[in-house]
């Protein structure tokens, strides 16, 4: 499988939605114990994934996490309000990078030409 680097196109850090259940100091870890990443619909990068993770702008991703927002306007958050893939760009990178005796920049070193979330045919 081809892998590829998927960015904002801004550069800025993309923020995914997931739900977590941690132990705490009072709990032994137990077996539901982990986090999911949220995902939606594939939208715009159909041709690299079936699944796209949900991300929220920096403002909206506080609000989400924020344990004053109630449950119901989180929900609806990840359902309506994640960025589009119009907000992203995506280019091929090195198959190297799925070993992970490889290390280093050169990994993530386009190989391919950048396409963004209106580009229709991807891949």
């Amino acid at each position: 499988m081809q892998p590829y680097l998927i960015r904002y196109r801004e550069r800025t850090p993309v923020l995914c939605a997931a739900i977590c259940q941690y132990p705490i100091a009072e709990h032994e870890a137990g077996e539901h114990d982990g986090f999911v990443i949220i995902t939606g619909s594939v939208g715009g990068v159909m041709d690299i994934h079936d699944r796209r993770s949900v991300s929220l702008p920096g403002k909206l991703a506080q609000e989400w996490l924020s344990p004053a927002t109630p449950k119901e306007s989180a929900k609806q958050m990840v359902l309506l309000l994640d960025e589009s893939p119009e907000a992203f760009e995506w280019f091929k990178i090195d198959r190297a990078i799925g070993n992970v005796r490889n290390q280093g920049r050169a990994l993530i070193k386009l190989t391919g030409q950048i396409q963004c979330g209106d580009y229709k045919g991807n891949g």
